[in-house]
């Protein structure tokens, strides 16, 4: 089983480039990189880190590969074509997608291909979104979940990316969908 968690980067950040995107990242990012953490005990883990400096990057990839030489920043718009075309690639052969991501980058990303993401998921796959509220009243999950695909819904609040009850339900689908 496949588990593909979409974040953005964290402004705390750790003083040694040469180590892993997500063990680079600190403060509320702990929260995702723990979940991946626990994703990876469960399934083959994939944490996909946003950025308008890099774009895309893997969490395992180190972040001296990720700032080598003296690159310019991407920006918004190429940060968000690249997260679009790796949302829709991974959506079709994910089990579990995990997108947790703010407002601005939400609309940017998934807002904008959703239903190209819903067309590619696979079937009785496990999506679980954290973003404002008013991100998520925008999307009609119907089709998705008609497709027997479970979705779970983290109304993000302030900084948090991910809440504890959403965090255990996820989890919990994770582990019956892999003793299936």
């Amino acid at each position: 089983m496949q588990a593909h968690i979409f974040t953005e980067k964290s402004n705390t950040t750790a003083d040694e480039l040469d180590q892993p995107v997500k063990e680079y990242y600190a403060g509320l990012f702990g929260q995702v990189a723990g979940l991946s953490d626990e994703l990876a005990e469960l399934v083959d883990s994939h944490l996909h880190v946003l950025s308008e400096e890099y774009g895309v990057a893997s969490g395992e990839e180190r972040m001296s590969v990720v700032y080598a030489g003296d690159q310019k920043p991407v920006g918004s718009e190429d940060m968000a074509e690249q997260a679009r075309a790796e949302l829709h690639d991974t959506a079709a052969d994910a089990d579990v997608m995990v997108i947790l991501l703010s407002t601005g980058v939400f609309q940017q990303t998934v807002e904008e291909v959703w239903d190209e993401l819903v067309n590619a998921a696979k079937p009785e796959s496990i999506w679980c979104l954290g973003a404002a509220q008013s991100s998520l009243e925008g999307l009609d999950f119907e089709d998705l979940e008609a497709k027997g695909c479970t979705v779970l819904t983290y109304q993000r609040v302030g900084v948090a990316r991910i809440g504890t009850e959403t965090r255990e339900e996820l989890l919990e689908a994770v582990k019956r969908k892999a003793t299936q």
